[in-house]
């Protein structure tokens, strides 16, 4: 029930981070978009409207009224491109009605109901621009300019007609091809989102898979102490055995007790990224001396070391490398030998058991991972990994040539 509720709750937090990111994703691409699409309307119209004004001005650069008042279109007529087919291009005189000097062959655009205008529009001698629909109700974009005589009198109206349905579908095509472009992104996004809320819920699935894995092996790991415990203290109670040795029975299984809880928590703090570093210069050398049991049981040599790093979790490592070797460098019950030496950043145990076996060598600094029979709970060689890295250093398990183990501490320099 717990698995398929955790699950349910991935899932929904998947697809939340998956619109998340495609809704910003999206809302990104579609303030580009806004923002070429408009670009594109201002360019395309500031162009089509520089087009019609150059075509204005070369007709009023063609033309001239000479010192009789008449008009010249001889050079203009030697520039078919100026008056091509698709623009319609007139020259009026104001009069009654309106004289044309310049029409095209066959016009596009019926505006005989605006040439009454012409008079006004070159009494005002000034250029302008207008759109509309003609006497047949095409739409158009007209371009007016006033062309003079040798006296530089307003004498005429250039107009410049042009259908802006050829600036409109220029547009319209940017826009579909823009949309296109839009929609191919959107999916893309979708599935960048989809890939980037997986890979953003891996860590949360790999913790929830530790915590879970952590609490069953704690269990697992407390139910023989507390086993224990319950059978010596229903034995002390039935007077199967003195109350004092059951006493301190019930203390040793207390003590290992607390000390499995300890590299529990220290482990659950390290694996959480709790563990805040107070480094300080310190000698490597004396704090794993200070870390050898009293008994003499382990060769000791040192050279003198000074290391930056925290005394209290790097002391707790070598607690953790030592008590490791001694309890499996032995071989068919005799004593373990045990050697610890300090050189320069690295502290090296090693011992004289059966060594690393092969199959679990690269998985033995790995939390709840143990040797068949091993009476640990694979805790101690994975806290020293951890403060091992989370001191920029390393932990490296071999097998000696001569047989035991060793194991490699190295701290940066």
């Amino acid at each position: 029930m717990a698995s398929k509720l955790r699950e349910r709750r991935l899932r929904r937090l998947h697809l939340r981070l998956t619109l998340v990111w495609a809704g910003a994703w999206l809302l990104c691409v579609a303030v580009l978009c806004a923002l070429a699409i408009t670009t594109h309307a201002r360019l395309s119209r500031l162009d089509f409207e520089s087009a019609m004004q150059l075509r204005a001005s070369a007709v009023y650069g063609l033309t001239w009224f000479d010192e009789r008042g008449a008009f010249h279109d001889e050079v203009l007529r030697k520039e078919p491109g100026v008056l091509e087919e698709g623009v319609d291009v007139w020259v009026i005189a104001p009069g009654a009605p309106p004289r044309v000097l310049l029409a095209p062959s066959r016009p596009r655009f019926d505006l005989s109901s605006r040439f009454g205008r012409v008079g006004a529009w070159v009494a005002g001698a000034q250029d302008f621009a207008e759109e509309g629909r003609d006497d047949r109700g095409r739409a158009y974009r007209l371009q007016a300019r006033v062309t003079y005589d040798d006296q530089d009198r307003p004498r005429a109206l250039i107009l410049v007609v042009a259908d802006p349905a050829l600036r409109d579908a220029a547009q319209a095509a940017f826009v579909r091809n823009t949309l296109l472009i839009v929609a191919a992104l959107a999916a893309v996004g979708l599935l960048l989102g989809n890939a980037l809320a997986r890979r953003a819920l891996r860590p949360v699935v790999r913790s929830f898979e530790m915590q879970e894995r952590f609490i069953a092996s704690a269990a697992h790991e407390l139910r023989a102490p507390v086993a224990n415990l319950r059978a010596l203290c229903e034995s002390a109670a039935a007077g199967d055995e003195a109350p004092q040795r059951a006493l301190e029975r019930v203390g040793a299984v207390a003590l290992q007790a607390s000390g499995l809880v300890d590299k529990l928590l220290l482990l659950a703090r390290l694996d959480a990224g709790g563990a805040v570093l107070e480094k300080q210069p310190l000698r490597l050398d004396l704090l794993a001396e200070s870390a050898l049991p009293e008994d003499g049981s382990v060769v000791f040599q040192a050279q003198e070391s000074v290391v930056r790093a925290d005394p209290v979790l790097l002391q707790s490592a070598l607690r953790n490398l030592i008590e490791n070797a001694l309890a499996h460098g032995r071989r068919d019950g005799a004593t373990a030998t045990v050697a610890v030496t300090v050189q320069g950043a690295c502290v090296v145990v090693e011992d004289g058991g059966p060594g690393f076996p092969d199959d679990l060598r690269q998985r033995l600094a790995q939390p709840f991972v143990a040797a068949a029979g091993s009476r640990g709970a694979g805790l101690g060689l994975s806290i020293v990994r951890h403060i091992a890295e989370l001191h920029g250093g390393s932990l490296s398990l071999e097998n000696r040539a001569a047989g035991g183990a060793r194991a490699v501490l190295r701290l940066p320099g």
